[in-house]
C-alpha cells in the first residue's frame, strides 16, 4: 500500500533523505571515524544467518562511506560481537560498551538474544537498534534506549494471513471463511509472536477453520514423520509454518515421502524458507513455498518513491558487485535497512546522546517507499517501527529461487502452483 500522498510532515523528513543522497554527488572527505557494535550469533545453531546479516551491514557500511558521506561526516566503522546465547549476548553488548567505547549497538538477527542484548545495552545507558528480531515483547518493557526498524512478529502474522485470505482464498475456489489453516511452528518468541497473532487474525477477522496449532523444539527436532502424518490425516488447506532453520528443510522432505498433500504453505521471516539454504538443499524439489520477506527478483524499484528508488538500487547494485549475488539475501537487506536508517538519524541528530538521538527519532516521518525495501518511518513511543510503514512482500520459491509475487504492483512475477500439484508436478 505505497503512501502516494505526502502529509506536509514528511516535506522536511524527506530534505534529510536528499541531504543523505547529496553526499554521493559532493564526495567530501570524511573526518574521523565512528565506532558502530553490530551483536550477531556468529556461532551456533543459526550462524550462517547471522554471519549474512553481518555481512548486509558490512556491505551498507562500505556504501555509505564510500558513497553516502560516512556517518555524521566520519568514516563508519564496524565493532562485531559473537551473540551466541542470550547469556553471552548480554555479556558481549558490555563489552562493546566499556571496552569498545561504542554509544550505540544495532543487531541481532535473533528473537532469543535481542531482549538480553537489549537490556545489557540499557544498564550502561545506550542506544539498542535493532534491525531484525521480531519478538512483541521486544518493545513492550518500558525501554527508552531501545528502537526497532523491522516489523514485529504481529505485522508478520497480519501480513501473512492477508495474503491467505485476499491472494490465496480465491484461486482455490473458496471464501476465506472455508479454509483450513493448520499453525506449525518452532517453540522460540519469533514463532510464538508470528503464529499467535497470526491464529488470531484468522479466526477473528476471517473466521478460518483451525485444524492444528502445533509447536516443536527447532534445535532438536530432527524427525518430522510423525507431526507431518498428524497434520494429513487433518487435511489442511495451508500449513502455516514458521521455521527456524534446517527444519523447513526436513518438514518439506517429510512432507513429500508422507505424500502431504496441501494447497499452500505460507512463511515469514529470512530463516527458514525465507533462508537461501532452502534452496541450497533442495532446488527445484523446494519449489512452492511461501515466503514473507524483504524484495527479491521481479521487484520493481521504479514503484519506489524518487529518494527510495536511488538507494535501493544503490544497495542492489553494490551487492551484485561486491557478491556477484543477482539479488541480496533477506538478510543483507535487513541489516541495510536498519543500518540507512540509522545513518539518517544520526545524520540529522549529529549526536549519539540518548535523549537528542531519541527526540530525532520521534520526529522522523518518511512515507512507504522512502527507504531501503521500500520502507518508511514513523516510530511509536516504545521504539517500534510502525508495521504499516515497514512494507513487507511475499515471495516465492520458484526454479531454485525465492521471487518476489505479491503484492503484483511490485513486482514482474506471479505466484505459481495454486494450488500446489502433485510433488512430482512443481516443476
Amino acid at each position: 500500500k505505497p503512501a502516494h500522498n505526502m502529509p506536509n510532515s514528511a516535506i522536511a523528513a524527506l530534505v534529510l533523505v536528499f541531504g543523505a543522497l547529496g553526499a554521493v554527488v559532493h564526495g567530501q572527505p570524511l573526518s574521523g571515524e565512528y565506532k558502530l557494535g553490530v551483536l550477531e550469533p556468529l556461532t551456533g545453531p543459526i550462524a550462517f544467518e547471522g554471519k549474512r546479516h553481518l555481512e548486509g551491514f558490512e556491505l551498507m557500511r562500505d556504501l555509505i562511506n564510500e558513497r553516502f558521506g560516512g556517518v555524521m561526516g566520519k568514516k563508519l566503522v564496524l565493532v562485531a560481537g559473537d551473540a551466541a546465547d542470550p547469556t553471552v549476548a548480554a555479556s558481549e553488548a558490555t563489552r562493546l560498551i566499556t571496552r569498545e567505547g561504542v554509544k550505540i549497538i544495532a543487531g541481532t538477527y535473533s528473537s532469543t538474544l535481542c531482549g538480553a542484548a537489549s537490556e545489557a545495552a540499557a544498564r550502561h545507558n545506550a542506544i539498542y537498534w535493532e534491525t531484525s528480531c521480531v519478538d512483541p515483547r521486544f518493545t513492550r518493557r518500558g525501554l527508552k534506549n531501545v528502537f526497532r526498524t523491522e516489523i514485529d512478529g504481529t505485522g508478520f502474522g497480519w501480513y501473512n494471513i492477508e495474503f491467505i485470505a485476499k491472494h490465496l482464498a480465491h484461486r482455490f475456489g473458496k471464501k476465506p471463511n472455508e479454509l483450513r489453516v493448520a499453525f506449525l511452528s518452532e517453540d522460540s518468541s519469533y514463532g510464538q509472536g508470528v503464529t499467535e497473532a497470526a491464529r488470531q487474525r484468522a479466526k477473528q477477522e476471517f473466521g478460518m477453520t483451525e485444524v492444528a496449532a502445533e509447536y516443536y523444539a527447532f534445535a532438536t527436532t530432527n524427525d518430522f514423520t510423525p507431526i507431518v502424518l498428524k497434520l494429513k490425516a487433518l487435511a489442511p488447506d495451508i500449513v502455516h509454518h514458521i521455521a527456524r532453520g534446517q527444519d523447513a528443510v526436513l518438514f518439506w522432505r517429510a512432507s513429500r515421502e508422507q505424500n502431504f498433500q496441501f494447497k499452500a504453505l505460507v512463511h515469514a521471516g529470512a530463516t527458514g524458507y525465507g533462508s537461501p539454504d532452502f534452496g541450497k538443499a533442495l532446488g527445484a524439489d523446494g519449489n512452492g513455498p511461501f515466503a514473507l520477506l524483504e524484495p527479491g527478483p521481479g521487484f520493481i524499484v521504479e514503484k519506489l518513491r524518487p529518494e527510495g528508488q536511488r538507494i535501493e538500487q544503490a544497495f542492489r547494485d553494490y551487492v551484485k558487485q561486491k557478491t556477484g549475488l543477482a539479488s541480496p539475501a533477506g538478510g543483507h537487506q535487513l541489516a541495510a535497512g536498519g543500518l540507512w536508517l540509522l545513518k539518517l538519524v544520526l545524520d540529522r541528530a549529529k549526536t549519539d546522546d540518548l535523549e537528542k538521538f531519541r527526540t530525532t527519532v520521534m520526529a522522523m516521518d518518511l512515507p512507504v517507499g522512502s527507504s531501503v525495501n521500500g520502507w518508511g518511518v514513523k516510530f511509536d513511543e516504545s521504539g517500534q517501527n510502525s508495521n504499516a510503514r515497514v512494507q513487507h512482500y511475499m515471495l516465492q520459491w520458484q526454479g531454485g529461487q525465492l521471487v518476489t509475487v505479491w503484492p503484483e504492483e511490485f513486482t514482474t512475477n506471479r505466484a505459481k502452483w495454486i494450488p500446489l500439484d502433485a510433488w512430482d508436478q512443481r516443476k
